[in-house]
Parts: structure tokens; C-alpha cells; sequence
């Protein structure tokens, strides 16, 4: 848990979009990053770096966008 929010790491392995689909299967979806303590805290309690996260470009190549619609910011 952090700043309330729940976490479940799985140990399937997929595709971005297998990967999603499974999260929102379970009522969730992948995690939206709000701020660098959330990002050090995701990089602390994953053991690789072959994790999907709720981010990408799919829609316009070069555009990142969260799963929810909000673009990518810099803190």
C-alpha cells in the first residue's frame, strides 16, 4: 500500500495490452505514476524490469498518455 492505494503484482507474463486486461478482469487497471516518491516506491517492490505500467503511445506514436487519458508530465 501507498498513499492509499493498493497494489498487485502478478507473476503472469503477456503482452501490454494481455497484461491491462487481466488488471481490469481483477476491477483495477495498470498503475497510473503520480510522483517520483510513487515511482521510487513501484521501483523498491518490483524484482524486474520487465513490468508493465499504465503508459503508452499507442493511440499517436510519440504521444504518452496514462490508461485513464492524462497525459504525460514531467515533475
Amino acid at each position: 500500500m501507498f498513499n492509499s492505494s493498493y497494489y498487485l503484482l502478478s507473476n503472469k507474463s503477456g503482452s501490454w495490452e494481455e497484461s491491462r486486461k487481466d488488471c481490469r478482469d481483477k476491477g483495477a487497471d495498470l498503475v497510473i505514476i503520480d510522483s517520483l516518491q510513487e515511482q521510487k516506491f513501484i521501483l523498491s517492490i518490483v524484482d524486474t524490469i520487465y513490468t508493465w505500467i499504465g503508459l503508452s503511445d499507442r493511440d499517436e506514436e510519440g504521444t504518452w498518455k496514462w490508461v485513464d487519458g492524462t497525459p504525460l508530465t514531467e515533475p
